[in-house]
């Protein structure tokens, strides 16, 4: 095509970064008549621009015939200049758009431009990619329009990164994990649905302001050295901080931050990836405790074992002696006292392995409603004149299978607590109560569901000094106390929550300060117990009865104790140190022993051991347990523990000679 040619200001607009409101004709070289060489010159301006971009450009008649392909065109449609140069511009457009071509080229004819529109082209493959288009009217020296010149932009790149956009933005949106970003000063650019659920701060909220509005003010600086390792390019993964919420709450996250850079290379900002790891950190809080406690716990059952054995020497020796005629009164009367120390310590003994949770419990069917009326004259002298214990009993029994005696430790642990809690008096109320819950409906004090199912309530509650909360996830430990020093011993309630735990319960803690504390015990319900008849007890043989009995027990005093204790009602007794001597003697009179009576854990062979090869030689001779210390019952999971009398030290005289006597009754006469 002949002649000087102009294109509208328009089609050049979005490459030459000309003024997109004014409608003149720009003439490519500087004046409406230009000289020859400032005509070649123009001329070799616009083939350089044209050659040079990375977009198609083309010109082409009014009818769709190609006149111009530059190399773009070709790296874009796959067709050579040769290839359309004189061919139809249809050729790269899908049969369904030739209409918007027609009209496209109508609208040129009349001298309109058509700016930037998004449609869809072919390739020489036959494939379809969506392309930017921008057409402009050609016209010659007199300003007669006499074609079409269009920019065209293969928009497939733009697209794919368009998707991936927004794919990337879908996964941040539903993301579980706050993820932001932000400037290096800490401006807030983005906020994710996560982050608005962690911190309850809107994204409209945060975007555009300070990131400081999350972080405690004790912890700013920390943010700020934070954001300069970003400045310097460094990636800082999973550093463990706190952060607050809207709502004021502080939360334990785990955060890692990562620079963003511009497109060349500069750090302009930090992306964070942060989580709520409160309730990990309270998960990790609570093994650690239960560790502890079980350490502890089991440095108190070992003790306790200990303990026993010496309480049972000292019990023991000091009830023999008596049983001394010749005694003055003012000694006997020590002895009596000394029994008490024996019986306090004891007492305390108990307390250790209930806190331990290896206490050794008698469990009964009982109405709680009747323990807690029948325990109430007791409390009431415990906790003196000037305060009272109330009931308010729900009506019909509530029965619950725990140990009596460890009940009333129980309540006797809450009510001189409540008591200690209202130096001025007051009133302590007990109150009982059923209640069905349902899955995961409650929780305990330690944050654990509460199974389903029926339960006895018993709320301990009083109108005292209360408990900070501070103090409440720590009253349940031992030795933890928040009286005075020599007011308490720190055991009461890791004892309370040790019986209760035994007996398959919980304890929820509610407590405010000023306003009292309600401490509420939830037992399972059990059904009623059967009606059963009386049973008369053994009676003891008495000094005829010369029957045998073997003792097996490692600590010397204990072994006398319980050997002094049958010879004196009549008994013949043997005693060994440990299994193999056991044996030994057994051997001796050829298995003729009524009884063995062992220890369980004892060094060389052990009291499980000894009936194991008791079962093979001598099957007939019943076995009795004793120990001071009940988890050994769980030593072995052979069932030959489990089917004989178990005691625990240390053994009141009457007690041991009424299960002697109780055994013997049911074993085999027939002795060699």
């Amino acid at each position: 095509m002949g002649g000087f040619y102009v294109v509208e200001k328009p089609f050049l607009q979005g490459f030459f970064g000309t003024d997109p409101h004014r409608s003149i004709r720009l003439s490519l070289f500087g004046r409406t008549t230009p000289t020859a060489s400032e005509a070649t010159l123009g001329l070799s301006r616009l083939a350089a621009i044209v050659e040079s971009s990375d977009d198609a450009i083309i010109s082409k008649g009014l009818d769709g015939t190609v006149l111009s392909w530059n190399p773009a065109a070709e790296r874009i449609f796959g067709y050579t200049r040769e290839e359309m140069v004189g061919s139809s511009i249809y050729k790269l457009i899908p049969p369904d758009l030739h209409h918007e071509e027609q009209h496209i080229l109508s609208r040129i004819s009349s001298g309109h431009h058509v700016p930037h529109f998004e449609t869809t082209r072919r390739h020489k493959n036959g494939t379809l990619f969506p392309v930017a288009v921008s057409v402009s009217p050609v016209r010659d020296i007199d300003g007669t329009i006499v074609g079409a010149a269009s920019i065209k932009r293969d928009m497939s790149q733009i697209r794919r990164g368009q998707e991936v956009s927004a794919h990337l933005a879908a996964i941040v949106e539903s993301s579980d994990d706050a993820i932001l970003s932000k400037t290096l000063e800490g401006t807030v650019k983005t906020w994710n649905a996560a982050a608005e659920r962690m911190y309850g701060f809107t994204s409209a909220e945060m975007i555009g302001n300070s990131i400081y509005q999350v972080v405690p003010q004790h912890l700013q600086p920390e943010e700020q050295q934070i954001l300069e390792r970003v400045r310097q390019g460094e990636h800082v993964a999973h550093y463990e901080t706190v952060r607050q919420r809207k709502d004021g709450r502080q939360i334990d996250v785990s955060i890692t931050l990562s620079p963003i850079r511009d497109q060349n290379g500069t750090i302009t900002g930090a992306s964070s990836i942060q989580r709520d790891i409160t309730q990990r950190k309270r998960t990790e809080e609570a093994l650690r405790q239960a560790a502890k406690m079980e350490a502890i716990g089991a440095l108190a059952g070992g003790l306790a074992h200990d303990f026993n054995n010496q309480l049972y020497a000292v019990s023991g020796f000091a009830h023999f002696i008596s049983r001394d005629p010749g005694l003055s009164p003012a000694t006997r009367q020590d002895i009596l006292e000394l029994q008490k120390v024996a019986e306090r310590m004891a007492s305390l003994t108990r307390q250790l392995l209930a806190f331990a949770r290896q206490q050794v419990l008698t469990p009964e069917t009982l109405d709680l409603n009747a323990a807690v009326e029948d325990t109430r004259p007791m409390l009431q002298r415990l906790i003196g004149s000037n305060m009272q214990i109330e009931l308010a009993l729900a009506p019909g029994p509530k029965w619950v299978r725990v140990d009596r005696a460890q009940l009333v430790q129980v309540l006797l642990n809450l009510v001189i607590n409540a008591r200690d809690a209202m130096p001025k008096g007051g009133t302590i109320l007990l109150r009982t109560t059923t209640l069905e819950i349902g899955r995961h409906h409650l929780v305990d004090r330690s944050n654990t569901p509460i199974d389903a199912g029926a339960y006895a309530e018993l709320a301990v509650i009083d109108s005292g000094e209360g408990i900070g909360p501070e103090h409440i996830p720590h009253i349940f430990e031992p030795f933890y106390t928040t009286k005075e020093v020599g007011m308490g011993t720190g055991l009461g309630l890791a004892t309370v929550e040790g019986i209760i735990a035994q007996s398959d319960g919980h304890i929820q803690v509610t407590s405010e300060v000023g306003l009292g504390t309600t401490i509420r015990l939830l037992l399972p319900l059990t059904p009623e117990p059967k009606v059963q008849r009386d049973s008369q007890s053994p009676v003891p043989r008495g000094a005829a009865s010369r029957e045998r009995i073997l003792v097996v027990e490692d600590e010397d005093s204990v072994r006398t104790i319980v050997s002094r204790t049958l010879q004196a009602d009549g008994y013949e007794v043997m005693g060994a140190r440990e299994g193999k001597e056991a044996l030994a003697l057994l051997d001796e009179v050829g298995g003729v022993v009524d009884l063995i009576i062992t220890d369980i854990v004892m060094p060389g062979m052990s009291g499980v051991q000894l009936a194991q090869e008791l079962r093979q030689r001598y099957p007939d001779i019943p076995l009795m347990w004793m120990s001071g210390h009940p988890r050994e019952t769980e030593l072995n999971s052979d069932d030959v523990i489990e089917e004989q009398v178990f005691l625990h030290k240390p053994i009141a005289p009457e007690v041991l000679l009424r299960v002697v006597a109780e055994v013997l009754d049911g074993a085999p006469k027939d002795r060699a």
